[in-house]
């Protein structure tokens, strides 16, 4: 018998707490929905026992009143936290699930997007004449590239540049890989010494120029080599490179790695050990290294369900900071975001038609300033990932950029001088390895060859070649050229009336198609014939050195256009007769229709 008369009304307080747990656990059943049960089974056993002598009907209705004024924070934050989340990071991973990977065949590879059987026939004239050119062109570089396939699949993924239903036919006409024989230069070389202008920038490495590190290397080794492989111990130059560290980072503390994805493993574990809290933020669409604790979306198998990927730029984002501060042990920001905001790196295997969207983001100093406010306010560490960015917008990075304090900043790339190299700097409360109150609570954050004396020496001589007035000028220097370089360039493909556009954020660059279509992506194979080297994501993301004079700019632009006349005159940039859209829903549906039936053909 209840003694509040609630007998009646315990149906309704077993669906409360059923649904009171439903919501609070849902996509973490593991230690919290333990939490909550044995919670609730202690509960039960002091309420019901004699020493408080209550019947089931009224534990059950305490209990549920309990867990239900529990929910209404719990909720709110989880609400909160959805609506400011990244949408792919929710869509993901069934999308992956779902999405097919299919082929278009040969037969109708060239007339895809509706146009008229003279359009097709140009096309495949086009193709056609490119691989017989390509063929006397680089046979050391394709016998090269067909050996090394079969035993790297590093380079079986990054051959496949188009946008993938296309693939299979364009890899049976062209193989776009280059096998490397010198620098020279803004210049590369390959095997057969066909001479082409870098603009890939080595994967955002190549900031000073090539011919600055050979210098780095050979002056570092004169220093290195006395020393050889003798690890663990610290020297002079090591101490230099701490010195000028601590000047431009603004911090106390030095780490070194041996990546910049090292570098970005230690900053978050040194976050979450000293900050004791185990969520990390990241926005949507940056990338912070192949480590999959840090990659919350595409190109990760496991999704980790200890960051939070939310969305740039969003007062709902900030929102949930300053709500969930005390789960939140870190902030990890990628500034390049700027250029694609809330967007994944751009790149022609995405490309399905002119859908990419790149470009400066007005307002995104005042957001870090904001975040960087929120961040401080509310407790949680702020960290910038200056992999890419750092020395490449600024001799400070993007610290320097956007005149933003960061709690820890991590370098990599460039900074090793030439050579592979991963930094964390930090003030010493966030850099510590121990707990100084418990001994056996340590954070075994080390490498083995961290801190290599060839790696250092030429660190050294990168970091005095950067504290220097020639240097400082030099960068002032790059982005007139580079802003005359683009405006030059937009005019002259206006004028000539090629659909396309260049866009640039510092020494980051980016080709933009103004018209519908789907063949954008070839654009970079016949830059490749037109002597202009580009990385794997082709024309979405392409980087300036220090080096590049005007002469070198003007150069350029000259093989730009050469590759738009064979664009127009194969008839690739032809208006599209079909939608695209409806095309591409036509094709996928069809993929996961045949999916689903298990037809492979």
């Amino acid at each position: 018998m209840s003694k509040f008369g609630l007998e009646a009304h315990t149906g309704l307080f077993w669906k409360i707490l059923a649904g009171c747990f439903f919501l609070m656990t849902f996509g973490q059943v593991g230690q919290l929905a333990y939490c909550w049960l044995m919670t609730g089974a202690v509960m039960w056993a002091v309420l019901t026992s004699s020493f408080v002598g209550l019947g089931e009907d009224d534990t059950v209705a305490i209990i549920a009143t309990i867990y239900g004024l529990r929910a209404i924070p719990f909720m709110y934050k989880r609400i909160l936290t959805i609506a400011a989340t990244y949408p792919l990071a929710l869509t993901f991973k069934f999308a992956k699930r779902i999405l097919p990977k299919y082929s278009i065949d040969e037969d109708k590879f060239f007339d895809c997007d509706g146009c008229s059987e003279e359009v097709a026939k140009r096309r495949k004239a086009s193709l056609e004449e490119l691989s017989a050119k390509w063929k006397k062109k680089y046979p050391k570089c394709k016998e090269f590239s067909l050996e090394l396939k079969k035993m790297i699949s590093d380079l079986r993924f990054t051959s496949a540049r188009c946008f993938p239903a296309f693939n299979a036919v364009v890899q049976k006409y062209l193989d776009p890989s280059m096998a490397l024989e010198r620098t020279e230069g803004v210049d590369v070389v390959d095997f057969d010494g066909n001479s082409s202008m870098d603009i890939s920038g080595s994967y955002g490495v190549n900031v000073c120029g090539y011919e600055k590190y050979k210098d780095f290397m050979e002056e570092g080794w004169k220093v290195a080599k006395k020393q050889g492989l003798f690890l663990g111990s610290l020297d002079n130059t090591v101490l230099d490179n701490i010195a000028r560290l601590r000047k431009i980072s603004g911090h106390e503390e030095v780490s070194f790695h041996m990546s910049g994805t090292e570098a970005v493993m230690c900053a978050v574990r040194v976050a979450r050990f000293n900050t004791n809290k185990p969520l990390v933020v990241t926005f949507g669409g940056a990338y912070h290294g192949w480590w999959d604790g840090m990659q919350p979306v595409a190109g990760n198998e496991r999704m980790p369900e200890d960051v939070l990927c939310l969305k740039d730029m969003s007062n709902l984002s900030l929102k949930v900071i300053e709500t969930r501060a005390s789960e939140i042990s870190a902030v990890l920001i990628n500034a390049l975001q700027c250029f694609h905001l809330n967007q994944s790196p751009p790149s022609d295997p995405v490309l399905s038609s002119n859908n990419r969207k790149v470009g400066p983001t007005p307002g995104y100093k005042e957001w870090l300033h904001k975040l960087a406010e929120t961040c401080k306010r509310v407790g949680v560490c702020l960290i910038f990932d200056e992999v890419y960015t750092g020395f490449r917008l600024h001799p400070r990075g993007a610290q320097g950029a956007y005149d933003v304090k960061a709690d820890i900043v991590v370098y990599g790339k460039t900074l090793g001088g030439g050579l592979p190299i991963g930094v964390v700097c930090g003030p010493k409360n966030l850099m510590a390895r121990g707990d100084a109150k418990k001994a056996a609570r340590i954070n075994y954050v080390i490498g083995t060859f961290a801190g290599h004396p060839f790696v250092m020496a030429a660190m050294n001589q990168f970091l005095k070649w950067l504290d220097t007035p020639e240097t400082l000028k030099s960068y002032d220097t790059m982005h007139e050229n580079i802003d005359n370089f683009i405006s030059k360039a937009n005019a002259t493909f206006k004028e000539k009336g090629y659909p396309l556009k260049l866009t640039n954020w510092f020494s980051v660059w980016s080709m933009l198609y103004m018209t519908p279509g789907r063949f954008h992506w070839l654009f970079q194979y016949f830059l490749k014939d037109a002597g202009v080297n580009l990385s794997w994501v082709g024309t979405g993301r392409l980087l300036f050195s220090l080096e590049w004079k005007k002469a070198d700019y003007d150069r350029l632009l000259d093989r730009l256009l050469v590759a738009c006349e064979q664009m127009q005159k194969g008839g690739w940039w032809e208006e599209p007769k079909a939608n695209i859209q409806t095309k591409l829903a036509g094709e996928i549906g069809t993929a996961v229709f045949k999916n689903l039936l298990g037809i492979t053909s």
